[in-house]
């Protein structure tokens, strides 16, 4: 399934750092920044996810919130959600559901035949589920637009 701006985001059932399932639905009535990183504990995914923490005042202005996700499992998204204080959702994708489903996954990671993560990617969605923005990389190592991303948000 190809994801598009102007169509509605894939749902997802994924445990967050707590273990609790979340699904799309549980994000809606507010904008939300969907953040795909490949790997918790990596110094780009670091710097990434702890941009958006640094930048979390400015988007709870533009009713914003951020939800990270990764492939790793929730016990290691916990231990990176508590080092680096994040105070928004990091959901485990183990099962590699919401990778696939929004298209956007690395087979054979970093070398490694059969592991499979999450290409970095941002998607921002209305309060509706509707994509307002989509940003994939094939390079782990780029960091997206962060002022493209608030500058939709102001727009929606």
């Amino acid at each position: 399934m190809l994801v598009e701006e102007g169509k509605k985001a894939p749902d997802f059932s994924l445990p967050d750092q707590d273990r609790k399932k979340r699904t799309l639905e549980d994000f809606s009535g507010r904008k939300t920044v969907l953040a795909f990183f490949p790997g918790a504990f990596t110094s780009v995914c670091t710097k990434e996810m702890c941009t958006f923490r640094d930048s979390i005042q400015t988007l709870n202005s533009l009713n914003a919130q951020v939800v990270g996700i990764s492939v790793n499992d929730p016990f290691t998204n916990k231990a990176f959600s508590v080092a680096n204080n994040l105070q928004f959702a990091i959901l485990s994708d183990y099962t590699r559901e919401a990778v696939k489903r929004f298209n956007v996954f690395h087979d054979n990671f970093a070398g490694l035949e059969g592991y499979t993560a999450a290409k970095r990617s941002v998607f921002v969605l209305d309060g509706d589920g509707i994509v307002r923005y989509k940003w994939v990389s094939d390079d782990p190592g780029m960091q997206p637009d962060y002022d493209a991303i608030k500058k939709v948000l102001a727009a929606i």
